[in-house]
């Protein structure tokens, strides 16, 4: 186990709950990261703090993992996943076969992240702590769910921050290239886990759609960067007068295609439009009483003012805009209040926060760990 030694006073923010040490915290290590990451972390005066994963070439130095002094072994993981799966059985509804099963710190096992799609299980090894456990962390799910596919999609780009080269293939069993069945709050929907953006479905707006569903019955409705068009599914089964989805990508549309034929939408009340979403809002000259915008997290600051600006000129009077963003280092809270209320001017529309938008149960966040929140935005009414 390597010894990791604060900078004096540096060690104030773990005391506090915060599960990350930063590099320039760091003051002396002994041992060798090479041969692993497990860690004892210390003040400036030797005093234990806190066990962890250390990355030298991270800026996200040490990952905490607990604060005690226990061994960090197979034991330790089972107990964090049997913890982590009660909470889930408290929490997500019969009727939903898909949803996260392991969030990271939010589940006490930072850099690890579980996605259950029915039958399969989809797996995230994002730190070099995680990746040194893996086959520990396989096994225990193996013996869990013994009758369930597990896939590796730890294809991310934050596994160069760590140091680690994307790796993506089964770890146990096979699965259908044509695409996993599951259902979320009921509806039906195909998921592609092999290929398909994070590990195959969006399972953080789950509690948003379910919002959405609820509002939609009489309306019309517009989805933007609508990928598996999960959005206007809900929106339609919540008696939506119609839905049009809007996705530049080829891949999406077969896939919305496919959800809405064995959600059985009738064609005469959903259209999909391949087009980019800039170009489509700048050309339609139509109103919807509801707007969903989901724009992906790469879109720049200023883009996302445009963009919402674009859908606020399209939303009927007394409309509703489904306003979402991916916070960040840089893009904050602030910054989305800021850029809807510019957005706003742009457009001259009076616009009001209604209900804000989170992340589902099954994403747990630390109080101490704000940064753990990835999925914000507000439903707004525009007069």
């Amino acid at each position: 186990m390597l010894i990791v030694q604060l900078k004096p006073k540096k060690e104030t923010p773990i005391i506090k709950g915060h599960p990350w040490v930063f590099s320039g915290a760091v003051d002396k290590v002994q041992g060798s990261p090479e041969e692993t990451s497990l860690c004892r972390v210390l003040d400036a005066r030797g005093r234990f703090i806190c066990q962890g994963f250390y990355n030298p070439y991270s800026q996200i130095a040490i990952r905490v993992l607990t604060r005690g002094r226990e061994a960090v072994d197979r034991a330790f993981f089972s107990k964090r996943i049997h913890d982590a799966l009660r909470m889930r059985k408290s929490l997500i509804s019969p009727d939903t076969t898909c949803f996260r099963l392991i969030h990271g710190e939010g589940d006490g096992l930072p850099g690890l992240t579980v996605d259950i799609y029915d039958t399969v299980l989809v797996m995230q090894f994002i730190s070099t702590g995680v990746e040194e456990y893996k086959e520990d962390i396989v096994s225990i799910f193996r013996e869990l769910y013994p009758r369930h596919a597990i896939h590796e999609r730890s294809d991310v780009k934050s596994r160069a921050a760590e140091g680690l080269r994307p790796v993506s293939g089964p770890l146990s069993g096979s699965i259908d290239k044509g695409g996993v069945h599951v259902q979320e709050s009921g509806i039906p929907f195909v998921v592609d886990v092999l290929t398909g953006d994070r590990t195959g479905f969006y399972l953080d707006h789950r509690d948003n759609r379910l919002k959405l569903r609820r509002m939609a019955a009489g309306k019309t409705v517009l989805d933007l960067f609508s990928y598996t068009g999960a959005y206007a599914v809900n929106a339609l089964k919540g008696g939506a007068k119609s839905a049009v989805s809007v996705d530049s990508s080829s891949t999406a549309q077969a896939m919305m295609k496919r959800n809405m034929e064995i959600s059985q939408i009738s064609p005469f009340v959903w259209r999909h439009v391949r087009d980019d979403v800039f170009r489509f809002l700048q050309d339609d000259r139509s109103r919807y009483d509801i707007i969903v915008c989901d724009p992906p997290s790469s879109l720049k600051d200023e883009d996302f003012e445009k963009v919402m600006s674009l859908a606020m000129e399209r939303l009927s009077p007394s409309g509703l805009l489904f306003a979402v963003s991916y916070l960040g280092s840089q893009f904050t809270t602030l910054d989305f209040y800021r850029a809807i209320h510019f957005s706003a001017e742009k457009a001259s529309r009076n616009v009001r926060l209604v209900e804000p938008l989170y992340e589902g149960h099954d994403f747990p966040v630390l109080p101490t760990h704000p940064q753990g929140i990835h999925l914000f935005g507000h439903i707004l009414y525009a007069d």
